[in-house]
């Protein structure tokens, strides 16, 4: 899937989270020089480029994640420890593209699948699940730190990357 804005420079790191795992911290830049940032908690770096220009375009823009993708729908997703028997289970970060997303979402019910419920996937998927149709809710494979995320209306994807100490030792190449 082609990135919704022009990118004139990626820069990945990989670093190690409090809880041991390995992230992948993109930060993209537009030809206007905006920057936007995006994380994958598996071995793909191209999921965190995909999500940094979607939280570029939302910061050019001024306007949350969820705007680019739709309508809010909802302003408060349910997180769950496991998913309803009912409603299909899905990676958010593999469904591709939020057309597709969307049709399963509304013809099936969708659980958006959290494993970690790191307060990052929370953000991504609560700003997904923002504009779907039909039951939605994320599913978490721990305890879940709270029974529902409140959507955020902060420009970009509103991460809050203070969460991981390690981000800020990030050196970003110019």
């Amino acid at each position: 899937m082609p990135a919704p804005v022009s990118i004139v420079q990626t820069h990945v790191h990989s670093l190690r989270l409090r809880n041991g795992a390995e992230a992948l911290v993109a930060r993209v830049m537009t030809p206007d020089g905006v920057a936007g940032f995006g994380f994958s908690l598996g071995p793909e770096a191209l999921p965190a480029r995909d999500m940094a220009a979607w939280d570029a375009l939302g910061r050019s823009r001024n306007v949350p994640l969820y705007a680019l993708f739709g309508t809010r729908l909802r302003e408060r997703v349910a997180i769950g420890r496991e998913s309803p028997r009912r409603l299909r289970e899905a990676d958010p970060f593999e469904l591709g593209s939020v057309e597709s997303v969307r049709s399963v979402a509304a013809e099936e019910g969708l659980v958006l699948v959290a494993p970690n419920a790191h307060p990052w996937e929370l953000s991504y998927c609560a700003a997904l699940a923002a504009t779907l149709a039909g039951e939605v809710q994320i599913a978490v494979r721990v305890q879940p730190p709270a029974p529902s995320i409140i959507v955020s209306d902060v420009p970009g994807i509103d991460i809050d990357w203070s969460l991981e100490p390690a981000v800020a030792t990030v050196r970003w190449h110019c």
